[in-house]
């Protein structure tokens, strides 16, 4: 388990997969897909079918139960009613016949994965029976998960098992290095003929610029993309940091101590040079001396815990945990490369972030300065996800312990949604369009952010970002279907 991860990119499981070859090695290319301006649309009889999002004509003559958006390469997840799952693709052409798997899909570099996951009862051999010393019987059946992983365009499957429910899992988390390369499931891939190839297996982090580390026992590795010599070999976790300060040697031991065993430690050691390479890029090595520090300083570095390299910089992040405040707070310093010890340095696109999520540096007096806020505020958690820039979600508590949340620019200083909402969620960070609920079990309304304005006055249970709403008919109905999160048209019969 990671306690602080900075890492744009996601964790993806180690264990590394077979990949099945397709026996043709011609690529497979779709029919044109009419996918581009179409949408699921719910009619009277609770069925969805395909119209033009624009004149509402149906695209095809086919009903379904359930149906998805289409992806940006023409595909699309649809139900009937026996609780089965296909891909179509633009035409209304099955791509993926029925069956009861759950099926999910992820574009990248344009290439549609798939994911089937179905959940079953599997007999157990005699010695893996649970055996219910209590009296209430014995459990012959554990729980199990087939998955399938593959690719639309090409038809070749990367991965196909059989797995216990609880004790693994595979994801679609696809990463895309380059236009011709991908990363997956602990290996690197090569786009061929809309298909994957294996260049590199065994991989335990995707670094930025190409580079990757690949483990072997308790060693490490760094390569570049398209470089057989390793970069650095030979590195070897460590929580131990040692540094000179004129005569005195300042030994810091635990550093980035976490309550588990981390897949990739935060601080790799070169054992021929004793170059000391921090999270999260290991792209730099941390200094043995420093230069320049004040006596303050050098007591603040004697009792630091948190050390992180700061990416696109030369600086380093230095964390003391401040026990006196009444929440979970770091105090920071920065050292560069050279060895300069500085209470603050300029704004750089880097966050720390802990393991759920929330923002640890920039802390709340970086983003939200002292003199705007109320004196009888309480601060919880802050986040901010890609694409939000310089602004923040702030969750806040107030003398009457009334909990609500905003939106707040550090950049412009003010609030860009003010707090007085129980929950914002984020459609489009680029566009800049929320999901606003203004009490605790009330509906969410669409927010245009950029423009300042309601779009509509409906409310909804639930928004997500590709448009399907939640609307309750009844104390024990709901109603599912999409609409336009830009405009708030809906598609749906009348």
């Amino acid at each position: 388990m990671k306690i602080i991860a900075f890492s744009i990119f996601c964790m993806l499981t180690s264990v590394t997969a077979c990949t099945q070859e397709r026996k043709d090695n011609s690529p497979w290319i779709p029919s044109k897909p009419k996918a581009t301006h179409a949408i699921p649309f719910l009619t009277g009889q609770n069925d969805f079918v395909y119209v033009d999002k624009t004149s509402l004509k149906p695209v095809t003559n086919q009903k379904f139960r359930s149906a998805s958006v289409f992806t940006a390469t023409g595909f699309a997840v649809v139900g009937n009613g026996k609780n089965e799952y296909a891909v179509i693709d633009g035409n209304g052409k099955t791509v993926l016949d029925f069956s009861t798997s759950e099926i999910n899909l992820n574009v990248v570099n344009g290439l549609t994965f798939y994911k089937r996951d179905i959940e079953y009862e599997k007999k157990m051999p005699v010695w893996k029976w649970d055996w219910n010393i209590m009296g209430s019987g014995i459990k012959k059946e554990q729980t199990y998960h087939k998955i399938e992983i593959g690719i639309l365009e090409s038809k070749q499957v990367l991965l196909h098992e059989d797995i216990p429910y609880l004790e693994d899992n595979y994801y679609l988390d696809c990463i895309a290095v380059d236009e011709s390369h991908l990363f997956w499931n602990g290996t690197l891939y090569e786009i061929k003929k809309n298909g994957l190839s294996k260049i590199e297996n065994n991989i335990a982090e995707l670094l930025e610029n190409k580079r990757f580390l690949k483990s072997s026992n308790v060693n490490f590795s760094m390569y570049e993309l398209g470089q057989k010599k390793a970069i650095h070999s030979g590195l070897k976790g460590t929580e131990t940091l040692s540094l000179q300060f004129g005569r005195e040697t300042i030994l810091l031991k635990d550093i980035n101590k976490e309550r588990y065993e981390p897949e990739i430690p935060k601080l790799l050691l070169d054992s021929k040079t004793n170059d000391v390479y921090p999270f999260p890029q290991y792209e730099k090595v941390f200094p043995k001396e420093i230069i320049k520090a004040t006596a303050s300083q050098i007591d603040f570095i004697k009792k630091t815990s948190l050390v992180y390299s700061i990416t696109n910089s030369p600086y380093f992040l230095l964390g003391v945990f401040n026990y006196d405040h009444d929440i979970w707070a770091y105090d920071w310093l920065y050292i560069d490369t050279k060895g300069n010890v500085t209470d603050s340095i300029d704004t750089y696109s880097f966050k720390v972030l802990d393991q759920v999520g929330n923002m640890v540096w920039p802390d709340r007096k970086m983003i939200l300065p002292t003199q705007f806020i109320d004196k009888n505020w309480k601060f919880g958690k802050i986040n901010s996800y890609q694409g939000m820039n310089d602004t923040y979600f702030i969750r806040i508590e107030d003398e009457k312990k009334l909990r609500t949340m905003g939106l707040w620019n550090s950049k412009t200083k003010i609030w860009e949604i003010k707090p007085e909402y129980h929950d914002i969620s984020v459609l489009d960070a680029e566009k800049q369009m929320y999901a606003l609920q203004k009490e605790e079990d009330g509906l969410y309304i669409l927010y245009d952010q950029k423009n300042k304005k309601n779009i509509g006055s409906k409310g909804y249970r639930s928004i997500n970002s590709d448009g399907l709403v939640t609307v309750q008919l009844n104390s024990r109905e709901n109603i599912y279907y999409y609409i336009d999160i830009y405009s708030g048209k809906e598609y749906k019969e009348n």
